[in-house]
């Protein structure tokens, strides 16, 4: 139970800190490249999530 809380405030942390650097990409640049960037980090995280749970079922 304890590792399932941790995960979850993990994965909230850093979809807190991707929102973030979307809003701060917006405002330097344009919404574009704040919506590239999230769109680009959410597949790395999504993918990354996969292959951790593969690798915990071995």
């Amino acid at each position: 139970m304890k590792k399932m809380i941790m995960a979850t405030v993990i994965f909230v942390g850093i979809m807190a800190g991707i929102i973030a650097v979307q809003m701060i990409l917006a405002k330097l640049f344009t919404w574009q490249v704040g919506e590239t960037f999230s769109k680009a980090a959410l597949a790395v995280l999504f993918y990354y999530s996969v292959c951790r749970m593969v690798r915990e079922k071995r």
